[in-house]
């Protein structure tokens, strides 16, 4: 009988344990303008962004982006800032990770 208790315990625990921090994801939409690109050794993209992702004053591309994935993001940003157009940014609020990208519908 004491086994089982023990089992049962430690499956709730583990459970709990699993489920207490689980990250945010926020979406932000905005004309870029007061974004800052940087582009760092080893193909590391940062977006610097002057607090207007709460939290978040830099956001970082996921190490496993692949390089087309790094000039989609840096196009959409630099696209939004010239043409003065909406983009949106998914990131998760603990890690600073952006999760998804894009120009919202007109």
């Amino acid at each position: 009988m004491r086994k089982g208790f023990i089992a049962g315990a430690t499956a709730v625990i583990l459970m709990l344990s699993g489920t207490a921090v689980q990250a945010a994801s926020t979406m932000v939409q905005i004309v870029p303008n007061s974004w800052r690109l940087e582009n760092y050794q080893g193909n590391r993209v940062v977006v610097w962004t002057n607090g207007s992702t709460g939290n978040c004053a830099r956001l970082d591309l996921h190490s496993s982006w692949s390089e087309d994935d790094r000039n989609r993001f840096w196009s959409t940003i630099m696209t939004g800032k010239a043409g003065q157009k909406m983009v949106f940014v998914f990131f998760d609020d603990v890690t600073c990770e952006i999760i998804s990208f894009g120009f919202p519908e007109e």
